[in-house]
């Protein structure tokens, strides 16, 4: 394979997360060299004849991988991570592919597959690329950068994909696009109904619009950071629906777990500590580990009060907890955190791991109708996942004691006290992609309002209590 790094966010300064995007047949690095995702280097691995990876060790120091692979790169990765299961690889992003080849009801129908190989010459590339991109006028645009590579290394590159499936894993997001001319949609939803998490249609050809496609199911961590230091003076006092989310979580937990010996709690997003302090009260746990990307002030003072030893780290917890080791953790508890991470498949199967024989994870997070008034009003897709995407990402050697939803609905005095609340509490609906003033402005002007002018914020949270037998 080849293998190209193409944006460097930080420029000399090593970076810690990487996507790496597994092009489909026939590309290159060429079309992809404008991408960009704030907080995220970005390589392109293309060229299947040979699925050898010498440029393994250059990517082995990322702290997170984030795989996205598009059309028969989903092939071709599905292969690569079962070949290398070390990886640091949080998300499994496959776009307007499957792990078939040549296959008629999900993948290309043997006859176009086999019509492709057999009548390949440069006007037919031209029509392929053609269709990729969904017509003439969108192919002139992409004709500048299409790749430039031999008619023969396409043949033998084609020749090359086994007609067997790839391995069977599971995806976090499958995004199917409507006006896919290359491999049936209806194909796509065959191959995925049991292989990812969630399945999500979008509008647009074969050859997507990236940049918005990871910008959709990605999180900027340093940028979601930033957001909450700054709110963290403010957070507690304007955070009632975030408080009334932990104490659910928290009262359901307590019916659950009745056991006085939790021995090591941790923590994840530990936020301000309003769920540090519930936990506490209630299991009692020897110790307590607090993770979040950034500690607030808050959590010192419950620290020097506790009865429990506390200790509190600055991370990445979607990466951190790759470090610790098996069987060792009693409780795992996590608040309103993991909807913000790029892989809940992923990190509940790091969370089966490391949790001891006996041992619960009590989770909350938001769901896809969060925040609906502010999506629907400046025309953005909420990438939190729906109880049933939660339910597939529990691995089978967790034991489901709790697993609910709630729509909770909070009224403000007006559309501009929503702002106001957001950027008080650092839980911004907006995404963070250059033009959040001109989002704001469209989201005051339509807000949508009751009769007495109050502005409802729907918060939907879902709660789950799992055990590891």
């Amino acid at each position: 394979m080849n293998f190209e790094i193409l944006n460097n966010c930080h420029g000399d300064t090593p970076q810690k997360r990487l996507i790496l995007l597994f092009a489909g047949w026939s590309m290159s690095a060429r079309p992809f060299a404008g991408l960009t995702m704030p907080g995220y280097d970005i390589a392109v691995a293309w060229d299947y004849r040979d699925m050898s990876a010498p440029w393994l060790e250059t990517i082995s120091d990322y702290e997170e991988i984030v795989f996205v692979a598009w059309s028969f790169g989903v092939h071709a990765a599905a292969r690569f991570l079962t070949a290398h299961p070390t990886l640091q690889i949080t998300a499994r992003i496959a776009v307007n592919g499957t792990r078939f080849t040549s296959d008629d009801t999900r993948g290309i129908p043997h006859d176009i597959f086999q019509g492709t190989l057999s009548t390949l010459n440069d006007r037919n590339l031209i029509k392929f690329h053609m269709r990729m991109c969904g017509g003439g006028t969108a192919y002139k645009a992409f004709s500048p950068t299409a790749p430039d590579r031999e008619l023969g290394d396409l043949r033998d590159e084609l020749q090359a994909f086994d007609t067997d499936p790839a391995p069977k894993m599971l995806w976090d997001k499958a995004f199917i696009s409507r006006g896919d001319l290359i491999i049936p949609p209806s194909n796509q939803h065959t191959a995925w109904q049991y292989e990812a998490m969630d399945i999500i249609e979008i509008e647009g050809p074969h050859l997507p619009d990236f940049g918005a496609l990871l910008r959709r199911c990605l999180t900027d961590k340093t940028h979601v950071a930033k957001r909450f230091h700054k709110a963290e003076v403010t957070y507690d006092g304007n955070a009632a629906p975030q408080l009334a989310c932990v104490t659910r979580l928290i009262d359901i937990a307590s019916r659950h777990i009745t056991t006085s010996n939790i021995g090591k709690m941790l923590e994840i997003g530990c936020g301000t500590g309003l769920s540090t302090a519930l936990a506490i009260r209630h299991f009692s746990p020897a110790q307590a580990e607090l993770w979040d990307l950034h500690i607030p002030r808050q959590i010192r003072s419950i620290a020097e009060t506790a009865t429990t030893a506390i200790s509190a780290k600055s991370c990445d917890a979607e990466t951190e907890i790759r470090h610790v080791a098996d069987g060792s953790i009693g409780l795992i508890l996590s608040a309103s955190t993991v909807q913000w991470f790029n892989s809940l498949p992923e990190f509940l199967r790091q969370v089966a791991r490391t949790l001891a024989p006996g041992g619960y994870a009590v989770i909350s997070t938001y769901g896809n109708n969060t925040m609906r008034e502010i999506h629907s009003t400046v025309g953005s897709e909420c990438r939190f996942p729906g109880i049933e995407c939660v339910r597939k990402a529990i691995p089978h050697n967790l034991e489901v004691i709790h697993l609910s939803e709630e729509i909770n609905i909070v009224n403000f005095q007006s559309p501009i006290e929503v702002l106001r609340h957001i950027s008080l509490t650092g839980v911004n609906g907006i995404e963070n992609n250059g033009d959040n003033t001109a989002k704001a402005c469209r989201m005051l002007r339509g807000y949508p309002t009751a009769p007495d002018g109050t502005a409802p914020l729907t918060y939907h949270p879902i709660y789950m209590i799992l055990r590891k037998p």
